[in-house]
């Protein structure tokens, strides 16, 4: 299946460090042929800084047809483009990882299973070794021991994708532009909101001001001049700002840019290619 990509180039009123050039991936939830196709272009862009970054801004899982290939991909593009990987993590990345981590308290770990089966999980599990699709569809309605499902799945989680999820991190800055999944709050003081622990059990979680689930005091806010702390937003998590015609022009007029896509409905994932105050918007849509 052909990928069609189209480009849009766009000013940003923040710029990123000098020598380095960034390429941020939005949300790609299991679609892994789109993000072969960004990961195509990112390997035909020409080298023009001394040193890149490849972003990927969470929500790599869930939803779509190959997760496990998305990740595996992500984990494969820094020896592929010769960049420094920065993984961030997604509200999804926190369900699956809440659940898989023998470190989470058992009820703690049974009610991130049963919010990651409904947000798209079951697939990701279906791809488990030994687990096929008719178990991982048996996440619609928990089987009757969960805790012996749970051990069973943490059994068989592939290592190389734990360890990814190990790894991610709440946020990445690179000078005056900072990368979050969600985004940030405006009357939360930034440093404190964006050290908020990533394993916070789901129910003591206050979206609103959590970086992986923020909404809409992030997206409805126009920060000023100042921006947000000084700084410029890049993020995913709301599918383009949840209007039918969001524009990237308004979002970088409010400091931020969202990639967004909605890519396991609508067939399009978006990359963007960050120059100091020029940003290359990548899109690549499935027909």
């Amino acid at each position: 299946m052909s990928i069609l990509v189209d480009r849009e180039v766009f000013d940003l009123p923040r710029s990123s460090e000098a020598d380095l050039e960034i390429f941020a991936i939005g949300d790609i939830h299991g679609r892994a042929d789109l993000l072969a196709a960004l990961l195509d272009e990112a390997a035909r862009e020409p080298r023009r800084a001394a040193r890149r970054a490849m972003v990927f801004l969470g929500d790599l899982i869930d939803r779509g047809p190959d997760s496990l290939g998305a990740v595996n991909l992500a984990i494969d593009s820094g020896a592929r483009l010769d960049a420094q990987i920065i993984g961030l993590m997604g509200n999804h990345e926190i369900m699956m990882r809440l659940a898989l981590d023998p470190a989470t308290a058992p009820g703690d770990a049974l009610e991130a299973l049963h919010a990651w089966a409904r947000n798209g999980g079951s697939k990701v599990i279906a791809q488990f070794p030994e687990m096929g699709p008719n178990m991982g569809a048996r996440l619609g309605a928990m089987p009757s021991e969960p805790e012996a499902f749970l051990k069973a799945i943490r059994a068989v989680a592939p290592p190389r994708i734990i360890a990814w999820l190990e790894g991610l991190r709440s946020h990445w800055r690179s000078g005056e532009i900072l990368f979050v999944h969600a985004g940030v709050h405006p009357r939360c003081e930034l440093e404190a909101f964006l050290a908020t622990p990533w394993n916070t059990p789901l129910r003591l979680i206050e979206e609103d001001r959590n970086w992986a689930w923020v909404r809409w005091p992030f997206l409805e806010h126009d920060p000023g001049p100042d921006g947000w702390s000084g700084l410029f937003v890049v993020h995913g998590h709301t599918p383009r700002d949840a209007k039918p015609h969001a524009s990237h022009a308004d979002q970088i007029d409010r400091f931020r840019l969202n990639l967004d896509a909605g890519s396991a409905m609508s067939g399009v994932a978006e990359m963007a290619i960050i120059r100091g105050a020029r940003a290359h918007v990548i899109v690549a849509r499935a027909p």
